[in-house]
């Protein structure tokens, strides 16, 4: 980290990261709220090399740094861990039901999915054999290999109770033993049997709970309670078998007889609903949750959907919709990352898009894509979410089916073929289709392209070249319409005394401020009331709006550029409310500074005297540059 050490020396300077309540910048400074301001050290924080004043000022204490504060600010955030969101005065929230539940479920199925995916995808390969002649199915070879491949979807109860008694915190043996009892050869017997059974007189309901979920993650969390029950009541000397035993004779019985029963009806009325929905809403039900999707897998509670799709192949046979959205949405995603890759002029996020963009395409991981690219730029989220729709449309028209619980992609293809169908063509065809009205929306819709630093970097080192070649007097431009004075009028120590460097101060007639020479932004804010501008003459400028006008977060000021555009002399830059300034209560005063006057031998303001005024537009010229 390049401003490490300033940051350690701030650090103790302000009493520590433990005094720090919360922390943000603005334009030209760190604003930090203080536990005890009593504690901060002015001189040895304004003694720090980097940081040009101390300013307290409504509650804040203010480290002014200048144009590399966002870089100072991004470091320290590195350094230290506080929430700025959160105070010692308000104690933790705890987890809301909804969020418990699907943490539950998450938690407990996520770890077994490439277990499953593996044994699906193997099922597959035995088909694909099978079809092909190389293996005939009624081979001792295939007979091996079905076995081995079914086990990853038949003893499905035991992987997951073993997950989720990490999720509710119980002994993980006793999970896997849950789960394992359900799929026992003895049970599987009985229902197969199909005649009546009893347990002390009651009737136990003849379910059969192979590659089932429900049933192993309500089981262990019930289990959980018995456990720790059990735990409190045994003696010491007989707790290593007393325990576990306690909990199954206890735990078991329920299972067969309440727990398993209503889990079953949960699980087939999950696949009613899902099959009533495929067969008549199906049109609008796809496309929405393709659509949605992508936001679903950036708050992590896709995953709570993965009991229906594994739930439906295991009943049904196949997943008409679930495996059907993911395919719309992880191919949109990756279109959307690949139209970044090709439009974007920034070379590290060319080559993040371009290789996240066949990440997805291939293996369907689109976390690279939706985190490192889309989400981040935000408006191709936009493009994708319109391709996945569309590619639903699709998708449902053409009756999608998926044979397998694996990640759609082009390496998974064969997810979409069983021994009776084969939607393979159709699957390609929805690849297509939400690649392409991914790409052309996303395209159409663009983005903010960052700025590549190396690229700035070249120029500013072009532009210094030109002017020490030339070296020729500059003028700029005045910024706003007004009443120019001299900077140290300004009511703002910061400014007024010279520390952020030399220049102007304009009272607006009008709300409007423009470039005071051609250049390029380099500093945009989120609350738009300043703009930083590398000029063509090499100088440094930044216009800042009104004096704490940060405070009004945006309200009333309308940015018209972007980082990274070159801009023209008497170009406007943003508008602002200059009455709605005022009416906040703070002084609209537009400020120019110079911020590295030492690269040039004078900085020169037109007043011949420092009370002189005089009344500019944007096409007078105020500062003098050699």
């Amino acid at each position: 980290m390049k401003y490490e050490k300033m940051n350690q020396e701030i650090l103790e300077a302000i009493g520590g990261e433990e005094n720090i309540q919360s922390v943000v910048h603005c334009s030209t400074r760190l604003r930090f709220v203080l536990k005890d301001e009593s504690k901060a050290d002015d001189k040895k924080a304004e003694a720090i090399d980097g940081v040009l004043q101390v300013v307290k000022k409504g509650g804040q204490y203010q480290l002014v740094i200048g144009n590399t504060v966002e870089d100072v600010y991004d470091d320290l955030i590195k350094m230290i861990h506080i929430d700025n969101n959160d105070s010692d005065n308000k104690p933790k929230k705890k987890q809301n039901l909804f969020d418990t539940i699907i943490g539950a479920i998450t938690g407990s199925i996520a770890p077994a999915i490439p277990l499953l995916a593996g044994a699906g995808m193997g099922k597959v390969l035995l088909l694909i054999l099978t079809i092909c002649h190389v293996l005939s199915d009624k081979s001792q070879t295939y007979q091996l290999l079905n076995l081995i491949f079914d086990t990853g979807y038949y003893f499905m109860p035991a992987y997951v109770g073993f997950s989720a008694a990490k999720i509710f915190n119980t002994d993980r043996m006793l999970g896997a033993f849950i789960g394992l009892m359900t799929v026992h050869p003895s049970w599987v017997q009985i229902v197969t049997a199909n005649k009546p059974f009893h347990f002390l007189g009651l009737p136990v309901p003849l379910v059969q709970y192979s590659s089932t979920l429900i049933t192993a993650i309500l089981s262990v969390w019930i289990m959980s309670y018995i456990y720790r029950f059990v735990r409190k009541i045994t003696p010491g000397m007989v707790k290593v078998f007393m325990e576990p035993m306690l909990t199954m004779l206890i735990t078991g019985p329920l299972v067969f007889l309440v727990i398993g029963p209503i889990s079953n009806w949960i699980s087939q009325g999950i696949g009613f609903i899902a099959m009533w929905l495929y067969h008549n809403a199906g049109v609008i039900a796809i496309p929405l949750l393709a659509a949605l999707y992508p936001w679903l897998v950036s708050i992590g509670i896709h995953k709570a959907l993965s009991p229906i799709s594994i739930q439906l192949v295991a009943t049904q046979g196949f997943d008409p919709i679930i495996r059907v959205v993911a395919l719309c949405s992880n191919m949109s995603q990756a279109a959307a990352s690949l139209a970044v890759g090709l439009k974007t002029k920034n070379k590290k996020l060319k080559s993040l898009a371009l290789s996240s963009s066949a990440t997805a395409y291939l293996g369907g991981i689109t976390e690279p894509a939706l985190f490192g690219v889309n989400l981040r730029l935000k408006k191709p989220m936009y493009g994708a979410m319109i391709g996945g729709a569309i590619a639903g449309v699709v998708a449902s028209f053409m009756k999608l089916k998926a044979f397998i619980y694996v990640t759609p992609a082009f390496l998974s293809l064969p997810m979409w073929v069983s021994k009776s169908e084969n939607f393979v063509v159709q699957a390609i065809i929805v690849i297509i289709v939400a690649s392409i009205a991914t790409f052309i929306a996303t395209w159409m819709i663009g983005f903010d392209d960052p700025v590549d630093k190396s690229q700035i970097k070249e120029a500013k080192k072009e532009e210094k070249k030109k002017f020490d070649k030339d070296h020729e007097k500059h003028e700029l431009h005045a910024p706003a319409k007004g009443d120019l004075e001299d900077v140290s009028k300004v009511d703002d120590p910061t400014f007024a005394s010279g520390v952020m460097g030399k220049g102007i101060a304009v009272i607006p007639s009008e709300g409007k401020i423009f470039a005071p020479d051609d250049g390029v932004v380099t500093a945009t804010f989120d609350t738009h009331h300043a703009i930083g501008l590398h000029l063509n003459n090499d100088a440094d400028v930044l216009i800042h709006v009104g004096i704490d006008t940060v405070e009004m977060k945006g309200k009333g000021f309308n940015q018209l550029v972007k980082k990274g555009d070159k801009v023209k002399a008497g170009q406007e830059l943003l508008d602002f409310n200059i009455d709605e300034i005022k009416k906040a209560g703070y002084d609209p005063t537009v400020i120019m500074i110079v911020t590295n006057p030492k690269d040039f031998l004078e900085v020169l303001t037109v007043l011949k005297d420092k009370d002189d005024t005089k009344k500019v537009t944007n096409q007078d010229n105020v500062i003098i540059l050699a």
